[in-house]
C-alpha cells in the first residue's frame, strides 16, 4: 500500500521517474516541459481520450508523458500577437456561440 498524502485522492498515482526524464531529452526547455504535461493532465482529466495505449497503472501524467516520448504532441512558443479567430476555453475547445 503507497502511502497518501494529505488532500491526495486515492486515484493519485505518482509521474513514473523515468518516463519524465525520457519526455525531459525531447522537451529540453524546463517550462515548457512543465507547461505542455500540465495542460495535457488537465485535458485527459477532463475527458480527453488518450493518444497511446494506456493500462490501468497509469496516471494521467504517465499518459501525458508517453504522448510525448512517442510523438504524439506538438506545440509551438505563442507569438505574442497570435489571437485565435474564435474563443477558446481553457482547454482549447470552441466556446459556444451566444
Amino acid at each position: 500500500m503507497r502511502a497518501l498524502r494529505v488532500g491526495q485522492p486515492e486515484s493519485y498515482l505518482p509521474m513514473k521517474t523515468e518516463l519524465i526524464e525520457r519526455a525531459r531529452r525531447i522537451v529540453d526547455d524546463n517550462q515548457l516541459f512543465i507547461n505542455i504535461v500540465s495542460k495535457r493532465v488537465q485535458q485527459i482529466n477532463h475527458g480527453a481520450d488518450p493518444y497511446v495505449p494506456t493500462t490501468p497503472e497509469m496516471g494521467a501524467g504517465d499518459i501525458a508523458l508517453m504522448e510525448i516520448i512517442e510523438g504524439k504532441l506538438q506545440w509551438r512558443e505563442k507569438d505574442v500577437d497570435d489571437e485565435p479567430s474564435e474563443p477558446f476555453d481553457a482547454l482549447g475547445r470552441e466556446e459556444p456561440k451566444a
